[in-house]
């Protein structure tokens, strides 16, 4: 890393002037990598889109698979843009910069998705939690210590969790702009150009999104342990630390002039290239462990749902929108003093579209304010003190 104002090359001019069937196979170093990138995505995808499939054929839980299903299709956007990547090579920053959004909202639903393997109402989230008494949190604050039992706990989670939804995109918005206009030089890491401020943020907003999401994890998952938690856990950590370190690897050894350039490809192209197709095989790899950490079995019934149904409840963003728009109303109201009328109208991400995806019902009356639940146990709790 360096403050050098010189941008390497990022496509050469010349480009290889045969196509991939032009009289015969042309088994050079680039089709074999895009053979074997192609044929991993398309497994990610088909596997991934039969999983799919699967949860919507069997949309019974709404709570759970809407969740899952977001998750699951994390695995199809990362192997189909990142062959895209590896084919058009020369737009490979834009596919990249694209693709690496979607996890942010995958983190999110992974966190929904466990306050709903807690208890499927808030009451039953709160009850829980109160029992847990203080403990410490993970390496390296060890020295802390944090209480889940007070309200305030669940909120700082979900603030750690859903800053990195509001970051993300904002990420790619200025990664993109950048790139039009020349700036970003996605094949140097030098502080003159916008890609190293882009990737150092994107690492604190996702460690600080991985690390509540981790705290809140440790903090339940004794309660969930049925639920096999863990391996669920890892089908998220693992895609995102392997998408996110093995390209700033990989760029840094191209600028080190480890990767050399070809006679039509630069070294960045090589290592993008390299990136790209390691992904791909890796969500191939991902797309077998959700049959195992997501099946659709759990949630197999007589009837069959209409597929339709369970796509509109899936990808309809509402719940982030209405628990982005509490958390701020939360944040605002302490800051102020004051509280906001409509903050009661907000509820928690994972009853946020409960009234519609529960046969028409809708959530009781002790769900829609959360801040008010915990103070009145926290006032039954003190007034059991005085008695005693």
């Amino acid at each position: 890393m360096s403050f050098n104002r010189s941008c390497p090359v990022h496509n050469k001019d010349e480009t290889d002037p045969t196509k991939f069937w032009d009289d015969g196979l042309h088994w050079d170093a680039h089709r074999i990598g895009w053979t074997i990138s192609g044929v991993f995505a398309l497994v990610a995808t088909l596997v991934s889109f039969y999983l799919i499939f699967k949860h919507l054929q069997n949309y019974n839980k709404p709570n759970h698979q809407r969740y899952i299903i977001r998750i699951i299709l994390m695995v199809p956007i990362y192997a189909i843009i990142s062959w895209l990547s590896y084919r058009y090579f020369r737009y490979s920053t834009y596919y990249e910069t694209i693709r690496d959004c979607y996890e942010a909202f995958a983190i999110a639903a992974f966190f929904a998705l466990l306050t709903q393997f807690v208890g499927e109402s808030h009451e039953e989230q709160k009850k829980m939690l109160r029992t847990r008494e203080k403990q410490s949190l993970p390496f390296p604050f060890c020295c802390f210590r944090y209480n889940p039992a007070k309200h305030k706990f669940l909120i700082l989670v979900k603030w750690g969790i859903l800053q990195y939804v509001i970051m993300k995109p904002i990420i790619t918005l200025i990664s993109l702009i950048t790139e039009a206009f020349g700036v970003f030089c996605a094949e140097s890491l030098s502080f003159a150009f916008a890609r190293v401020y882009m990737k150092i943020i994107t690492f604190i907003c996702v460690t600080v999104a991985m690390y509540a999401l981790v705290v809140f994890y440790l903090t339940i998952r004794e309660d969930i342990k049925d639920e096999k938690p863990f391996l669920k856990f890892l089908c998220i950590k693992l895609v995102i630390f392997f998408s996110f370190w093995q390209s700033i690897v990989l760029a840094i050894i191209a600028d080190l002039g480890i990767i050399k350039e070809t006679q039509y490809w630069t070294s960045a192209n090589v290592s993008g290239g390299l990136a790209a197709m390691l992904v791909c095989i890796e969500m191939a790899v991902f797309s077998v462990l959700h049959i195992i950490a997501f099946p659709y079995q759990r949630y197999e019934e007589d009837k069959k749902i209409p597929i339709s149904k369970g796509l509109v409840d899936a990808f309809n963003p509402i719940d982030i929108w209405r628990e982005l728009v509490y958390i701020w109303i939360y944040f605002k109201d302490k800051i102020t003093g004051k509280q906001t009328p409509r903050a009661k109208s907000f509820m928690d991400i994972e009853n946020a579209i409960k009234g519609d995806s529960t046969n028409g019902k809708q959530p009781s009356k002790a769900n829609s304010d959360i801040e008010s639940a915990y103070i009145r146990d926290d006032k039954d709790k003190t007034s059991e003190k005085v008695e005693k």
